[in-house]
């Protein structure tokens, strides 16, 4: 040996021996700074979870628990509550009670006295303990202020501390005796409850909280609680509801409520409490082990040293546990096993020289790499392929293995090419992005994959990875939401915009086709009648039948909420295309047998509208959108399909040049009112007139009344033409009154009109602005009224108290309640001229007439009856009792001055020749 060597051996052991002090020193500093205190918990808090049990108890919490809370349906409780429960508790003969609830402030009178009262009640028989605390005057400041109960339960119960500090770990570990305020002592409420006030204590975690017995206080105080589980016992009432905050964190159990750590504190204390060694000890302990560590590491090989090293860890962890299960002690172990692997690591480092550290690191980094990598490669969720230059697999991890069907064996050596035949050969100019391509499994199944080529540069060859993932499950959550996005969720029809790409692409091939609109009659009726359900299910039926019975004729679609579709491609309406509709109609009109518990069979009717291509400037939405207009004009017409037609766009294209044209009549005052008067039947008298629109184009033609209501309804212009119309009549009202033409007159309102709070509020003012002359009426059919009659009221109300007065017209056309007739205060009730035309000569018509009289005026309401064109029809209705009558018989809807020409000749008319 030579002599640097020997003083190399030589001071090997002198080494060790610092080694081992320093190390050492290091760990007592980092003790003293506490920095093992949190491990030791965590490693505490670990076995003593692994000791958890249920211990025999004599406390019961009654929980304020949430049901209780719900039971009782307000928060805070009245004291009367607690009052309640005390009496309860008294009469089961409890051994004490503890109130986890603040009752530091005054609530209502009564119920303080109540409470006090039962608490002196009590307290004859039982302990009792109130809480008394300390906390901030406010989060700004540091100042403590005493929260203690009212002098009022003073007298009867103890004043117990209940404050709880957590560790520095933030749990809750630790409970003291008690606090001094004022030169008061304090006592906490766990001691007071153990029967122990001269020892503080560290919770025992090991006591399961299932130990306790628990109470609602719901039902408490509602005595469905058996006295005998009471009896004799330490009651404590606190709060358990997540809701009121009084919650904890503590370790093993992560949360528990204030009350449940009282009970866990008291019943610690009862089994004599739980102790931890001091810091003197532990300091003790760390010196020895610090001692014994370097005494003994020092003399053996680092093999027999790990050995030891775990012999020791054994020995301080299972005599901790013996130690906090059966002398209640708790040892920490933390900081003298570090000790112990710390004086081994500092005494083996010392004990190698700067060539050996280097060659030890370098291997222990390249198995560790290498450890890493194989670990990385191995677990990875991607399948991972490593070739060569060639393409030749020289790797393949699990995830591949699985991924391609074959072992490692049967893929080592293999070209990659031979699993992804799609690939370029040359595998160096494969992109380095991600790309779609196909795997061939080894059963020769073909599945799609996500391939990304990576290019590492050795000192032989370059090596390449392909990361490969499978595309399976992307590919199929793709083709569910392509079907989602295409169908229709409730019946698996294509929706409507696959059935336009459909019909599209159809006609780019082949202009010819018919689309036919389906709508379910009444649908919203099978709704309200049976429910969302019934109605659910019966479109699903609908849906079955369509494609069981005409796939092979069309595609069929849901295209709206009961609105359905059937293309047919290539076909001819004319040739064939009406029989098809009627054996459609025939089809969907059958018995549904819906599957529900009530066995619900329905019968439905459609209405089909039809729209053919017959050029190739049509497309799917056009086609949709006629075959809609051609059912909405079929369903008027009451007829059960219908075809668009060349007649039908015209009308069609005329309605929407209308919509800009009626905007500017208005503004130019291009419209015309005409008056047809109206006659009291009983002295005919002029009673009033109906004023009436009229649209004269400056090509002599007249717009029909209907088809104007129609568009300016539909453009949302009818409140502006409604508008122009009152505007108008008003101003003609001081001519009017000079001509002494008739004051009552009648206007028609649109029922959506009511739609529109703003134009109600405006004909208000407009109304508001007359002279006073005019006697103000509006008319309203029925069936307007019943669509929406709640909110018809409000605003039909607020028109009547403005001073109109109503009239239902075209009654017995629609559907309308007696009720609505009563609610809606209306005035008089207009019999359509439909049942007054040759009366005299239907008797049903008659018969239909008399009772509505006779029912009008048993409401108190007037009738008048439009449509008398005959002396006949005049002599009947005057018999029958009718008040007014309008109609040609008298004259036709006049201009205001030949309404003045036929007022002056009617007052010199021979009435008598009138009468007949």
């Amino acid at each position: 040996m030579t002599a640097p060597e020997a003083f190399a051996a030589s001071s090997r052991p002198v080494k060790a021996y610092i080694a081992a002090v320093l190390v050492g020193f290091v760990v007592l500093l980092l003790w003293f700074a506490g920095i093992f205190e949190r491990a030791e918990y965590n490693l505490r808090d670990r076995y003593v979870a692994a000791l958890v049990q249920a211990v025999p108890s004599e406390f019961v919490i009654v929980e304020i628990d949430a049901s209780s809370i719900g039971v009782i349906g307000r928060w805070p409780w009245s004291r009367e509550l607690y009052a309640q429960a005390a009496d309860v508790l008294g009469r089961a003969g409890v051994r004490s009670l503890s109130i986890d609830v603040d009752l530091s402030a005054r609530a209502r009178k009564e119920d303080d006295e109540a409470l006090a009262i039962a608490l002196r009640r009590l307290s004859q028989k039982a302990d009792i303990r109130l809480p008394t605390f300390l906390q901030h005057s406010s989060l700004t400041t540091q100042n403590l202020v005493l929260r203690s109960p009212l002098p009022d339960f003073a007298d009867s119960v103890d004043s117990v501390s209940v404050n709880m500090q957590p560790e520095s770990d933030g749990l809750v570990r630790f409970l003291t005796m008690g606090f001094r305020w004022e030169g008061r002592l304090y006592p906490s409420a766990w001691n007071v409850m153990a029967g122990n006030l001269t020892q503080a204590t560290w919770i025992d975690f090991s006591i399961a909280p299932e130990s306790f017995t628990y109470v609602s206080f719901a039902d408490l105080i509602d005595e469905k609680i058996d006295p005998a589980l009471l009896s004799g016992r330490d009651i404590i009432i606190g709060s358990t509801a997540i809701e009121l905050g009084d919650n904890l964190a503590v370790p093993v159990y992560q949360v528990l409520p204030g009350v449940v750590i009282q009970a866990l504190g008291a019943e610690t204390l009862k089994r004599g409490g739980l102790y931890k060694l001091g810091d003197t000890m532990n300091l003790l302990l760390m010196l020895l082990s610090w001692l014994m560590a370097a005494l003994v590491l020092l003399r053996l090989s680092w093999q027999r040293s790990l050995q030891l090293l775990l012999a020791v860890g054994l020995f301080f962890i299972g005599g901790a546990i013996l130690s906090y299960k059966y002398a209640a002690l708790m040892i920490d172990v933390v900081t003298p096993l570090l000790m112990w692997v710390s004086v081994f690591v500092g005494i083996n480092l010392a004990r190698l020289d700067a060539e050996s550290v280097e060659r030890l690191w370098l291997q222990i980094s390249l198995r560790d790499n290498q450890k890493l990598l194989d670990l990385i490669v191995g677990t990875a969720n991607d399948s991972i392929i490593c070739v060569n230059a060639e393409g030749i697999i020289t790797r393949v991890n699990p995830a591949a293995q699985k991924l391609c069907g074959s072992d490692e064996r049967s893929l080592l050596g293999t070209s990659i090419f031979h699993s992804l035949p799609a690939m370029t050969r040359n595998i160096a100019m494969l992109p380095p992005r991600p790309f779609d391509t196909l795997l061939v499994q080894a059963h020769s199944v073909s599945i799609p994959v996500q391939a990304t080529v990576s290019r590492v540069d050795l000192s032989a060859e370059p090596l390449f990875t392909l990361l490969l993932r499978d595309l399976r499950e992307r590919v199929a959550r793709e083709q569910v939401l392509q079907y989602q996005a295409d169908h229709d969720k409730l019946t698996g029809l294509l929706n409507r915009a696959a059935l336009f790409r459909q019909i599209d692409s159809d006609l780019e091939n082949q202009p010819s086709g018919f689309l036919i609109a389906v709508d379910i009659d009444y649908f919203r009726e099978v709704n309200d009648t049976y429910g969302h359900v019934v109605g659910d299910r019966l479109l699903y039926a609908v849906g079955e039948r369509l494609v069981g019975h005409f796939a092979s004729i069309g595609i069929a679609a849901r295209v709206g909420g009961n609105d359905f579709a059937i293309w047919c491609a290539g076909a001819d309406y004319a040739q064939g295309g009406q029989a098809f509709c009627r054996s459609l109609l025939e089809t969907l009109e059958g018995r549904f047998e819906l599957d529900t518990s009530h066995g619900i069979e329905l019968n439905i009717s459609v209405t089909l509208g039809i729209s053919e291509n017959k050029c190739s400037r049509e497309d799917a939405e056009s086609l949709l959108r006629k075959a809609g207009d051609a059912l909405l004009m079929a369903r008027r017409a009451g007829h059960a399909m219908r075809c668009y037609s060349e007649a039908d766009q015209q009308a069609a294209s005329r309605r929407l040049e209308l919509v800009p044209a009626i905007r500017t009549a208005i503004r130019q005052s291009d419209l015309t009112l005409m008056y047809q008067p109206k006659v009291d039947l009983h002295t005919l008298e002029i009673y009033g007139t109906e004023a009436l629109l009229r649209w004269p184009r400056r090509n002599g033609a007249v717009v029909p009344v209907d088809v104007l209501i129609e568009v300016a309804e539909n453009s949302r212009q009818i409140a502006p033409l409604t508008g122009w119309v009152v505007e108008t009549i008003l101003g003609n009202e001081a001519e009017w009154e000079r001509a002494g033409l008739p004051r009552h007159i009648a206007i028609n309102l649109s029922a959506r009109l009511f739609q529109e709070k703003n134009f109600i509020a405006g004909l208000k003012d407009l109304l508001a602005s007359s002279s006073g002359y005019y006697k103000f009426e509006m008319e309203m059919t029925e069936t307007a009224l019943a669509a929406n009659p709640q909110q018809a009221l409000g605003l039909i109300t607020e028109l009547l108290d403005s001073g109109m007065s109503l009239a239902i017209d075209d009654y017995g056309t629609g559907y309308s309640s007696l009720a609505y007739l009563r609610d809606l205060r209306a005035n008089v009730l207009k019999i359509d001229k439909s049942f007054i035309t040759n009366i005299d000569q239907r008797e049903e018509s008659q018969v239909i007439v008399q009772s509505t009289i006779r029912m009008a005026h048993d409401l108190g309401l007037k009738v008048v009856a439009e449509g008398i064109e005959t002396m006949a029809d005049q002599n009947f209705l005057c018999k029958a009792g009718c008040d007014i009558g309008q109609g040609y018989l008298y004259a036709k809807p006049l201009t205001q001055a030949d309404l003045e020409v036929w007022c002056e000749q009617w007052q010199q008319h021979d009435r008598k020749v009138r009468r007949g």
